[in-house]
C-alpha cells in the first residue's frame, strides 16, 4: 500500500514540474510585434475629384482616423481591417478658394503607438491667377478669343497619346466631373504626357476657339513651353457615366465619359467583318444611335468590334451634327456583357424618307419599297424604313376598279428630288388611304407636328386629312380641322408638288411602347383640277414624313453682349439640318419676314428672309408652284436694328449653306436649275458708320453645307447708327440660300 502510494507521488511531482518548465518555456518565447507599412505617406492632389489607392501591410489588426478640420471632402473605401489590404480614397472637387489638406493616420487597434501616416494635399481650381475651364469655355462661346491676361488654367490628362486615338497634336483636358468642364489643347508638337497627369498652361497670348475642322474647341498656348506638368500626383481617371441624351447636349465634348451600350448589328446580322477603324454605329437600350470612331493609326485600330455590352469610354467629340466618342486605350472598348434588345420604335424629330440615291425608282436610301398588284388590288404594296429597330412601314389602299391601267402603286424618283409614291386610284367613298404604322420608343408630346408633301394629278382628290388610331380600329380625325389639307388649283392639274404641316393632339397621351397609327385620306370627290375625282389620276404622296415635338428655343444672352439675336421665336418650316432625309421638302421654310409679327422681327428687317426652327434663311427659292427648269432665286437680306454703340465692336454669328438634293447619278445634267448648287460665300455689310477690314463689305467665304460654324469679325469706327446686313454677291444665275443664327455684338 505505501508502495503504491510512493508510486504515486513521484509521478505527479513528475508532472508537476514538467507543466512548471512548460510554463517557464512560454513566458521566454518572444512574439512578432505588430507592425504597419503604407505604400506611399504623401499625395498631392489636383483640384479634380479622383481617387487614390494605397496598400497597407500589416500584420495586425488596424483602423484609420482623419486628422483635420474637415474630413468631408475624402470618402474611404475602408476604416478597420486585419493584415493587409488596399484602401481607395475618393476626394471630392475642390472648388473652394485656397488648398486643403488632412492626414490619415493608420493605427494598430491594440496599441496606437504603432501607426503610420499619409498627407493629402489638393489644390484648387479656383485660386487666385488661375481660370477654370468653365469660364475659359465661356470666353470663346460667341467666336475666337485671345486671352491677355497673366492666368492659368489646370487640367487633367484625359486622352491617350499613346494609343493615338485623339486629333493629332492634341491632348483632352479636364478640370471637374461636371459638365462643360473639358476642352481641347492643341500644340505645335506632340507632347507625350500620360492619362491622369495634371498640366498647368501659362494663358497669356493664348487662343481658344472651335476648330472648323472637327468642331472641337480647342486652347492654343503661345506655345508648347507654356504647357508644364504640375507636381500633383499622377491620378486614375475614372469615366463619367452619362445618359445618351447627355452625350447629345455637347456638355461633355473633350470630357472622358462612359455610356451603356453595344454595337448595333448591321443589316446581315453580323459583327465578324468589323473592326474599330468601320467607326462603327452603337445603340443604348432604347435604341439612341451615336458613333464610336477610331482613326487608323489608333493602337487599337485593327481590332474587331466588341460583341456584347457595356460602358463604352471615351472622348466626346463633334461627330456630323451631333456627338460621338473616341476610345482613348484599348479598354474603353472592351464590352463583355451579354447584349440587349433595343426597344422598337421612334424618338423625335422622326424622318420617313422617300428620297433615292440615284435617279433610278425605288433606289431609295432610307427606305425599301415593295410595288403593289392590281391582282391584290396593292394590299402588297410596303414601305419599310430600312433601320429594322425603327420599325415604321407604309401601306395603301386604293379604290378597286376593273380597269388595270388604273391602278398604280410604286416609288417614282422625280428630278427634282420631289421622290414620290403615285397611288392611282384614290377615291373618295372607297376607303383609299395612305397609312403609316409607327411605333414609339418614347413617350410623345401633347402635340406633335407633322409636315409632308403631297399633291395630286388631273382628277386625283383634291381635300385630304390625316386621321390617328392606337389600336388599328377606331381611327380619329380632330374636328377642329387641324389636319386638313387643299391641294392648290388651278395650277395642281399640272402635277406641282406642294409641302404641307398639320398640328396633331390625340385625345390620349401617347406612350412609349405603344403603336400610332397615321392615316392619310381624301374628304370628298372634288378633284385637284376643280372636276370629281375619278380613277385615271396619280394622289403623289412625296418626300418624307416628318414627326416632331413643337419648336421650342431658350437661348441665353451671352455675358457682355450689345446685341444678341438668337432667333428663337421662329418656329415655322423643317429643320435644314435633317439633311437629304428631307428629300425636295429641304426648300420647306416657313413665312416671309414681311409676315412675322414684332417678336420675331426684333427690330430685324429685311427682304427675303424665311423662318427655320430656331434660325433663319436669308435667300429663297421657290420651288412649290413653279417648274423645275424654272427655278429662280430670290437673293435674301437681312438688316439689324442700329446697333447703338461706338468704336471697335466683335462681330460674331454661326453660318450654313444650302446643298440641293437634286444632284444625284443618272439624274439630268440640266435640271433642276439649281442642281449647281448655291453659294457658299455670303456678304456682311455695315451700314451707317464703321468697316470690316477697312471697307464696309466683307466677303465670307466656305461656308459648310452640313452644319453651323461660328464666324467672327471686327467692326472698326462705329457709330451710334451702325447697322449689320447680312447677304450674298449672287450673280442672275445663281442660288444662295443660306442659313444664320446667334447674331452677338460686343465690345
Amino acid at each position: 500500500m505505501k508502495k503504491n502510494l510512493l508510486n504515486r507521488f513521484f509521478r505527479w511531482s513528475a508532472a508537476l514540474t514538467l507543466l512548471l518548465a512548460t510554463g517557464a518555456c512560454k513566458e521566454e518565447v518572444e512574439l512578432p510585434r505588430e507592425s504597419i507599412s503604407l505604400s506611399m505617406h504623401a499625395i498631392l492632389a489636383p483640384s479634380f475629384a479622383t481617387s487614390f489607392s494605397f496598400d497597407i501591410q500589416a500584420n495586425c489588426g488596424w483602423q484609420i482616423s482623419i486628422v483635420g478640420e474637415d474630413p468631408s471632402w475624402i470618402k474611404l473605401s475602408a476604416t478597420t481591417d486585419t493584415g493587409l489590404a488596399t484602401v481607395t480614397a475618393s476626394l471630392l472637387e475642390n472648388d473652394t478658394p485656397g488648398t486643403r489638406s488632412l492626414t490619415l493616420r493608420v493605427a494598430a487597434r491594440r496599441d496606437a503607438s504603432i501607426a503610420e501616416e499619409i498627407r493629402f494635399v489638393q489644390a484648387s481650381a479656383s485660386g487666385e491667377g488661375y481660370l477654370g475651364i468653365a469660364d475659359l469655355r465661356a470666353l470663346a462661346a460667341d467666336g475666337d478669343y485671345t486671352v491677355s491676361e497673366a492666368l492659368k488654367l489646370r487640367g487633367v490628362v484625359v486622352s491617350s497619346v499613346q494609343d493615338n486615338n485623339y486629333f493629332e497634336q492634341c491632348i483632352a483636358l479636364q478640370s471637374a466631373p461636371e459638365p462643360g468642364c473639358g476642352i481641347t489643347l492643341r500644340t505645335d508638337e506632340t507632347l507625350y504626357y500620360n492619362m491622369g497627369e495634371e498640366l498647368e498652361i501659362a494663358l497669356e497670348g493664348a487662343v481658344v476657339g472651335v476648330n472648323p475642322q472637327t468642331g472641337v474647341m480647342e486652347l492654343k498656348p503661345l506655345s508648347d513651353d507654356r504647357v508644364t506638368r504640375s507636381e500633383t500626383t499622377q491620378v486614375t481617371v475614372e469615366a463619367l457615366q452619362i445618359s445618351y441624351e447627355e452625350l447629345c447636349s455637347g456638355d461633355y465634348e473633350s470630357m472622358y465619359v462612359g455610356i451603356y451600350s453595344q454595337v448595333f448589328t448591321p443589316e446581315d446580322g453580323s459583327l465578324s467583318d468589323l473592326t474599330m477603324m468601320d467607326n462603327p454605329s452603337m445603340q443604348d437600350p432604347d435604341n439612341n444611335r451615336f458613333r464610336m470612331l477610331t482613326d487608323q493609326a489608333a493602337s487599337f485600330g485593327i481590332d474587331p468590334v466588341p460583341d456584347g455590352s457595356g460602358i463604352l469610354k471615351g472622348i466626346v467629340v463633334p461627330d456630323a451634327g451631333t456627338y460621338a466618342i473616341r476610345p482613348c486605350t484599348a479598354g474603353d472598348k472592351e464590352l463583355d456583357g451579354l447584349r440587349f434588345g433595343a426597344s422598337v420604335g421612334i424618338r423625335l424629330p422622326y424622318v420617313f424618307s422617300l428620297y433615292a440615291a440615284s435617279q433610278n425608282n425605288k433606289d431609295c436610301k432610307y427606305v425599301t419599297v415593295t410595288d403593289g398588284t392590281f391582282s391584290k388590288l396593292g394590299s402588297d404594296f410596303k414601305v419599310v424604313d430600312k433601320n429594322a429597330d425603327v420599325g415604321v412601314v407604309l401601306t395603301a389602299k386604293v379604290a378597286p376598279t376593273s380597269n388595270s391601267s388604273y391602278f398604280r402603286l410604286t416609288h417614282w424618283a422625280d428630278e427634282g428630288a420631289h421622290d414620290n409614291i403615285p397611288a392611282k386610284s384614290m377615291v373618295y367613298g372607297q376607303d383609299s388611304y395612305f397609312l403609316f404604322t409607327v411605333p414609339l420608343a418614347e413617350d410623345m408630346p401633347a402635340t406633335l407636328r407633322i409636315s409632308f408633301g403631297m399633291s395630286g394629278t388631273g382628277g386625283a382628290p383634291k381635300n385630304w386629312a390625316l386621321a390617328y388610331s392606337t389600336d388599328g380600329s377606331r381611327y380619329v380625325t380632330p374636328s377642329d380641322n387641324s389636319t386638313a389639307i387643299s391641294i392648290p388649283e388651278p395650277i395642281a392639274s399640272s402635277g406641282y408638288f406642294y409641302y404641307f404641316t398639320v398640328k396633331l393632339t390625340p385625345q390620349v397621351r401617347l406612350m412609349k411602347g405603344q403603336t400610332l397609327l397615321l392615316k392619310l385620306y381624301p374628304t370628298d370627290d372634288v378633284s385637284c383640277n376643280g372636276g370629281t375625282a375619278g380613277y385615271n389620276s396619280d394622289s403623289r404622296l412625296h418626300s418624307c414624313l416628318a414627326i416632331e415635338a413643337l419648336p421650342s428655343f431658350e437661348t441665353p444672352k451671352p455675358d457682355g453682349a450689345l446685341y444678341f439675336e438668337p432667333f428663337d421665336n421662329l418656329t415655322e418650316g423643317l429643320d435644314y439640318l435633317y439633311g437629304d432625309k428631307l428629300a425636295a421638302m429641304l426648300n420647306y421654310c416657313g413665312s416671309d419676314i414681311a409676315n412675322w409679327d414684332e417678336s420675331q422681327k426684333n427690330g430685324l428687317s429685311g427682304t427675303n428672309v424665311r423662318q427655320r426652327p430656331g434660325y433663319a434663311q436669308i435667300g429663297y427659292v421657290e420651288s412649290q408652284a413653279v417648274k423645275r427648269a424654272e427655278y429662280v432665286n430670290q437673293v435674301g437680306a437681312l438688316v439689324t436694328p442700329v446697333l447703338g454703340a461706338t468704336g471697335t465692336l466683335n462681330l460674331s454669328f454661326k453660318a450654313m449653306a444650302y446643298k440641293t438634293c437634286s444632284d444625284r447619278p443618272d439624274a439630268k445634267p440640266s435640271e433642276p436649275k439649281d442642281k449647281k448648287g448655291d453659294l457658299t460665300s455670303i456678304v456682311v455689310e455695315v451700314v451707317g458708320g464703321g468697316t470690316i477690314d477697312g471697307a464696309t463689305k466683307k466677303v465670307v467665304d466656305g461656308l459648310s453645307t452640313s452644319q453651323f460654324d461660328t464666324w467672327s469679325l471686327t467692326i472698326e469706327n462705329a457709330t451710334e447708327t451702325t447697322q449689320l446686313r447680312f447677304t450674298s454677291d449672287a450673280a442672275e444665275e445663281d442660288f444662295s440660300r443660306w442659313f444664320i443664327d446667334d447674331i452677338c455684338v460686343t465690345r
